[in-house]
């Protein structure tokens, strides 16, 4: 299960009692969270606007390190992308970045306008980061996007995929997850039926 969470002094939570599959404990005290949130919204047309939500929460942001007296929120960041079937392709692309730990993070944010045209295919990792990775953009940014292809592929199956055509192995939306993991390898029992 999830670890039991304790107060501690400045409202810090602390793990305790987790054990690994090595047997070892992972007590400790927290100092950092990393949640991301994702949902998909069917526009209609064959398009899906997928939105995805980060937010780093630390212990401390001070250069020293030191607890400044409760949670710091570091990054709050937000990624759109709208993308159009059934090729999913990138049709526009969004992000804003409303809690930020430095003021020249934003001039980050152009960068991301690259991504529209891009085919959510086989090398999608590759051709994200190299469009928008490294110092082209936000790291943090870039790791949501990255994030946000797959979850696009399960939007638009959610949407789409219970349609009239949608299992065939013709439809280009489900032609690129054959052979994406176990489950939909093309010799498998999930892929013939």
């Amino acid at each position: 299960g999830w670890p039991k969470l304790r107060e501690s002094k400045g409202g810090i939570e602390k793990y305790e009692g987790v054990k690994l599959a090595t047997n070892k404990s992972r007590d400790g005290k927290w100092v950092h969270t990393r949640k991301i949130e994702i949902n998909t919204f069917d526009l209609g047309d064959h398009q899906v606007l997928i939105e995805g939500k980060l937010a780093d929460t630390r212990t401390s942001h001070s250069p020293s390190g030191e607890p400044e007296g409760g949670p710091v929120l570091v990054h709050h960041l937000t990624a759109r992308l709208w993308v159009q079937g059934p090729d999913l392709t990138i049709s526009a692309v969004e992000a804003e970045m409303p809690t930020i730990p430095r003021e020249i993070c934003p001039q980050a944010l152009p960068a991301v306008q690259k991504l529209v045209g891009l085919k959510i295919i086989t090398g999608f990792t590759q051709k994200v980061k190299d469009l928008i990775g490294d110092v082209k953009g936000c790291s943090h940014l870039t790791n949501l996007f990255l994030t946000l292809g797959p979850v696009a592929v399960q939007g638009y199956f959610a949407a789409y995929g219970r349609r009239p055509g949608a299992r065939s192995l013709d439809n280009p939306s489900l032609s690129r997850v054959i052979d994406s993991c176990h489950v939909w390898r093309k010799d498998g029992p999930h892929v013939k039926s």
